[in-house]
């Protein structure tokens, strides 16, 4: 209950866990067969889109992959004496807490500089030094076929849509021309919140998308 309500799916209260969550643990048995990854990949956009609004100034979801995604694919904005790493690899930057000084800095600079060759790496994890790291379960083909999916990412009420057909370069893709984005604006009004209540029948067609 502490890494759900604390990591993966951390909310602004930052010492309440909600009471929802106590299905899904009450047989730990069962819990190796939800898609944990992705019901966290949807809140953390979910957040993201949030805190794009000028009235929010906080942030909430797993911070820490959001931070490991960008040091990974973006060298400029590393900081220096984190060259070790083991699994997982978001682990490289626990220690990482900036002083007041470093906050802002090197962002600063990314937004004065244009990006060139070399600014943004497409795949770093695919780097002999990386891939020895790696649980070998995780490059199976069910794992992989996950990662290239095309489809609904559902957190309770949340969902959102996983385009990895505008970014296959980070998969080892060529990027043909995207097909344009799809519009769920109507489901960003969609939290479970009030009279919200959420259930599989609920806009059922998401949950086939994923099911399929």
């Amino acid at each position: 209950m502490m890494l759900l309500g604390t990591q993966l799916f951390a909310d602004k209260s930052g010492n309440r866990i909600h009471i929802r969550w106590v299905p899904f643990v009450a047989r730990l048995e069962e819990m190796g067969g939800y898609s944990w990854g992705s019901a966290a990949l949807a809140w953390l956009y979910r957040c993201m889109c949030r805190v794009a609004n000028r009235h929010v100034v906080k942030l909430a979801g797993p911070l820490q992959l959001l931070q490991s995604w960008i040091f990974w694919h973006f060298p400029g904005f590393r900081p220096a004496g984190y060259d070790a790493f083991s699994w997982p690899l978001a682990s490289r930057w626990s220690g990482y807490n900036p002083g007041i000084s470093e906050k802002g800095s090197r962002v600063q600079m990314a937004t004065e500089d244009r990006l060139v060759t070399g600014s943004f790496i497409w795949m770093p994890y695919s780097t002999p030094d990386v891939l020895q790291v790696f649980h070998s379960e995780v490059l199976e083909p069910r794992h992989t076929m996950l990662w290239r999916c095309v489809t609904s990412l559902i957190y309770f009420a949340m969902v959102e849509w996983h385009q990895v057909d505008r970014v296959l370069p980070q998969f080892g893709g060529v990027q043909p021309p995207p097909h344009p984005a799809l519009n769920i604006d109507f489901l960003m009004s969609k939290d479970g919140r009030g009279g919200d209540c959420w259930f599989p029948s609920h806009l059922q067609h998401w949950h086939l998308h994923w099911e399929v």
